[in-house]
């Protein structure tokens, strides 16, 4: 452990192998997916790339991913000049996904072996190392904020438990030293990108900077803390530089209240939001493969117990461990906190082995409170309730937990076990099976990846691509389509077919970026493509029927869609 508190005494020994070797095994493990074009991508995917092709080639710095005002675009950034080394394809604009997994993984191992043991570290990577197809995929589809954020939630909680632990080594008649100032800018400059990509992080920006002031106080109130406040300032420079442009009601704080309360006009019922967060969003969003469709559970369909009891399973498991966990830290601290020397409530006085221990108990305790304010802001929105299935991404720095989860588990275990008396290893049996189903799950999950998915990801992305030639064959070079294909044509043709997006009743859809519908107005002519039985493709055969357009249009079949060329 010393290693992890004093960088000048770390060594590689054997730990740090197994872990280089984890590192390169799940590195590899995703490298062959984004080879084989997994996860299958979609409009919000290509649209990230298209702002990567806009940075690499027009010379853009957009504020934001197209679209959305609340979510800075750092993939794209990273991926431009990927897209200069390697072209703008859809393996470059994943391949920078891998750096910020890396780094998770990486930060997950200093975490672990900080607040509990390195072994439990290595185990804690080894499950990482894969997962359900669901975890996997957030990792690697470059839709913005989540491989970002879980390497800069660990980061912070690295950060700031690190310089706690650290504090005693300055000498007292100093407030702090250089290298400390130069880590708090780090940590400040973390703080304020990740607050820019997405406010998903605010729980563990907010009991990072507590955990400081609890522990660094003294600190915090030098050279230190306006290196953190600067630091800070920075990473925010493009969220400053956005509200000083918008109106009042466009801010920031604004559009973060209006995203929480999305969904609202859906009015979901207590028991669908129940259901939707702990039966669907929880269990999604921690790992567990989903075994069941939204529709096989009550609110929402025909309820399956199998289902229920899979799914609650899942959820119950991760809060019971949770408590358990919480009450372990609270116990521990609250016996420091008799053992303390002297009386006084506002300077108590410890040994330094009592003060580490509380600064690595209230470690755990930061990071458990982080994930279930993650889980709280989950189960307050409406989206639980309404879209629990999609919206199960809200809860990826819960993953973080992981570590805590799983030490109720793991503490004592092989001792346990190596006592062989049958009153007495029952217990520790259990608990053995349970870390051992969880790996399971994880493991098993990759596993269905390769097997069931990869196919069907390599199948798509060839019709992806044949449609963009059947399309240059058919010289069309403005298209209206529905959302979910628009933008797949538009990257994949390197801008040369320009799409509009249109609703199911044909007006004006959701066009992220504005000059590509303003070039399809403005364009002579211009086709129509829809998926085979779409409801725009539905409504469109009723009003050709109807002679409802000024112009004839000839619908040619390609595999998947029908296009309909001008006269």
């Amino acid at each position: 452990m010393n290693f992890s508190i004093n960088l000048k005494r770390f060594r590689i020994g054997k730990h740090e192998r197994y872990l280089l070797g984890l590192l390169v095994f799940a590195t590899l493990v995703r490298l062959l997916l984004i080879y084989f074009n997994w996860p299958t991508t979609n409009s919000d995917e290509t649209n990230m790339g298209l702002v990567a092709r806009h940075i690499a080639y027009n010379g853009d710095w957009p504020i934001f991913f197209y679209g959305q005002p609340y979510m800075g675009p750092v993939e794209a950034y990273l991926a431009a000049p990927l897209f200069h080394l390697l072209g703008p394809s859809l393996f470059a604009l994943r391949l920078e996904l891998l750096l910020f997994f890396v780094l998770f993984l990486l930060g997950m191992y200093i975490l672990t072996s900080l607040l509990h043991t390195q072994k439990l570290g290595l185990f804690v990577c080894l499950l990482f190392s894969f997962g359900s197809p669901d975890v996997i995929a957030r990792q690697l589809k470059a839709v913005g904020e989540y491989p970002e954020t879980e390497f800069f939630a660990v980061a912070i909680c690295v950060i700031t438990i690190w310089l706690a632990l650290s504090v005693y080594a300055i000498r007292e008649n100093k407030r702090t030293s250089a290298g400390r100032i130069f880590i708090y800018g780090v940590l400040g400059l973390i703080i304020g990108l990740s607050l820019w990509v997405d406010m998903l992080i605010l729980p563990f920006v907010c009991m990072g900077i507590v955990f400081l002031l609890l522990f660094c106080r003294r600190e915090c109130f030098s050279w230190a803390g306006l290196s953190l406040v600067i630091g800070t300032l920075i990473g925010l420079i493009p969220l400053i530089i956005y509200n000083l442009s918008v109106p009042f009601d466009q801010n920031s704080i604004n559009i973060l209240l209006h995203i929480h309360n999305t969904g609202t006009n859906a009015h979901p019922s207590l028991g669908q939001q129940f259901v939707g967060a702990f039966g669907v969003g929880m269990p999604g969003g921690l790992g567990l493969d989903p075994v069941c469709s939204l529709d096989q559970f009550p609110y929402f369909g025909h309820a399956a117990k199998s289902c229920m009891l899979t799914h609650f399973s899942w959820s119950a498991g991760y809060i019971i461990l949770w408590c358990i966990a919480t009450f372990m830290s609270l116990a521990t601290i609250l016996q420091l906190w008799q053992a303390r020397q002297g009386s006084s409530l506002w300077r108590p006085v410890w040994t330094f082995e009592q003060k580490r221990q509380l600064i690595i108990e209230c470690g755990r305790l930061m990071v458990l409170i982080c994930a279930i304010g993650t889980l709280f802001l989950f189960v307050t929105s409406p989206v639980a309730g309404s879209t629990p299935g999609p919206t199960s991404r809200y809860l990826t720095c819960m993953l973080i937990s992981m570590p805590m989860i799983l030490w109720p588990l793991w503490k004592g275990l092989i001792a346990s076990l190596m006592k062989f008396k049958s009153k007495e290893i029952l217990f520790p049996l259990i608990r053995l099976t349970v870390i051992g189903l969880i790996l399971f799950v994880f493991v098993a999950g990759t596993f269905r990846v390769f097997i069931d998915e990869v196919p069907t990801a390599q199948a798509d992305y060839q019709r992806q691509q044949q449609v963009v030639q059947n399309l240059n064959k058919l010289n069309l070079k403005y298209i209206y389509s529905e959302y979910w294909t628009c933008n797949n044509i538009i990257f994949f043709s390197q801008e040369k077919i320009i799409c509009g997006v249109v609703t199911p009743q044909l007006n004006a859809g959701y066009n992220r970026y504005p000059a590509f519908w303003k070039a399809v107005r403005q364009a002579s002519r211009v086709g129509y493509i829809f998926p085979v039985g779409s409801v725009e493709d539905l409504n469109f055969i009723k009003r050709l029927k109807m002679n409802a357009f000024p112009i004839l249009y000839q619908s040619v079949h390609i595999p998947g869609y029908h296009v309909y060329l001008p006269k």
